[in-house]
C-alpha cells in the first residue's frame, strides 16, 4: 500500500497524544503548536497536506542487521514508545509523498528513516516517496526548502535525502564521533531526569532512551554497510569483513543496560 494510503487509513485520534488529518484542522484544534508558523508556510504551497503527529515506531528485531546492533535491551521496551513528532503527507494524482520530521538530530532522523523503511515495516516499499529531516530553531528554512523540492517533483525523494546526507553525515568516521557524543548526551540527560523518580516512574523515560540510542546505532551501522567506498577501499570487496567491522564500529557507542538505569 502506498504511503498516503497507509497513513490516511488510520483514525484521526488513535491515542490521547496523536492527531491524523488535514493540517488546517490540526492548527484549529492545536493553535498553540510551537511549529504553527512552519505549517502555515507549508499550507501556502499546498492546502491538501495532512499531518500525523506522534506516530509510534516499531522495530523489526528479527532482522539480521538489528541483531548485530548489539543493544538487546530494545527487546524489553514497550512497543511504540518512540514517537515521530510529525509526518506531513499528501498526494497529487498518482504521486504520494511524505516528509518525516524529527525534533532531534539529523542522525536520529536517519535512524527513523531506516526503521520506517526496513523489511516488514510500515513503508518497506515506499522509499521513493519518503524523506526524513530534523527540525531545530536554526533550520526551519531548510525544512521548507525540502518540502518545496518534494512538491516540485523535479528531484526524486532519494535524491533529496542524499543531498541532506551529504550535508550532515557525508563522513562516516566523523558520524561515529557524533553518534558517541549524542548517545552520551542522551544518557546524561535521562539520568538527570530519572534520578529523583521512583523506579516504577522511570519506565517511559528509560524506554525512550533505549529506543533513541538504538536508532542512532542503526543509522551508523546501515550507513557504514551501504558505503561502497568502505567496501571497496577499506575491505577490498569483502562484505563479511565489512559487516564484522561495522559491528565492531558501532560497539564504540556508549550504552547503559536497562537494569542499571532502573537502579541508578
Amino acid at each position: 500500500m502506498a504511503i498516503y494510503d497507509v497513513l490516511s487509513s488510520y483514525g484521526q485520534f488513535d491515542s490521547l497524544v496523536s492527531f491524523n488529518g488535514p493540517v488546517e484542522d490540526y492548527l484549529k484544534i492545536y493553535p498553540a503548536d510551537e511549529n504553527r508558523e512552519l505549517f502555515k508556510m507549508m499550507l501556502k504551497q499546498n492546502r491538501q497536506i495532512r499531518v500525523y503527529t506522534n506516530f509510534g515506531l516499531k522495530f523489526n528485531l528479527a532482522l539480521i542487521a538489528n541483531k548485530k546492533i548489539g543493544y538487546k535491551d530494545v527487546g524489553k521496551i514497550d512497543e511504540y514508545c518512540l514517537k515521530v513528532p510529525y509526518i506531513i503527507y499528501w498526494k497529487e494524482e498518482n504521486i504520494q509523498r511524505a516528509l518525516v520530521i524529527s525534533l532531534n538530530s539529523y542522525i536520529e532522523a536517519k535512524g527513523i528513516y531506516y526503521c520506517l523503511t526496513e523489511v516488514d515495516n510500515y513503508f518497506e516499499n515506499d522509499k521513493n516517496d519518503l524523506v526524513t529531516i530534523h527540525l531545530s530553531q536554526k533550520n526551519s528554512s531548510e525544512v521548507i526548502e525540502t518540502f518545496s523540492s518534494m512538491l516540485a517533483e523535479n528531484q526524486t525523494a532519494l535524491a533529496i535525502q542524499k543531498n541532506l546526507d551529504s550535508k550532515y553525515i557525508s563522513d562516516v568516521d566523523l558520524m561515529k564521533e557524533q553518534c558517541i557524543g549524542i548517545c552520551q548526551h542522551i544518557f546524561d540527560e535521562t539520568i538527570k531526569t530519572i534520578r529523583p523518580l521512583e523506579p516504577k516512574q522511570r519506565k517511559p523515560y528509560i524506554d525512550e532512551t533505549v529506543a533513541r540510542v538504538f536508532i542512532i546505532k542503526k543509522a551508523l551501522y546501515v550507513k557504514y554497510m551501504t558505503s561502497k567506498y568502505f567496501l571497496n577501499e577499506r575491505h577490498c570487496g569483502n562484505v563479511s569483513q565489512q559487516r564484522a567491522f561495522a559491528k565492531s564500529y558501532i560497539s564504540e557507542l556508549p550504552i547503559i543496560p536497562y537494569f542499571k538505569l532502573y537502579n541508578i
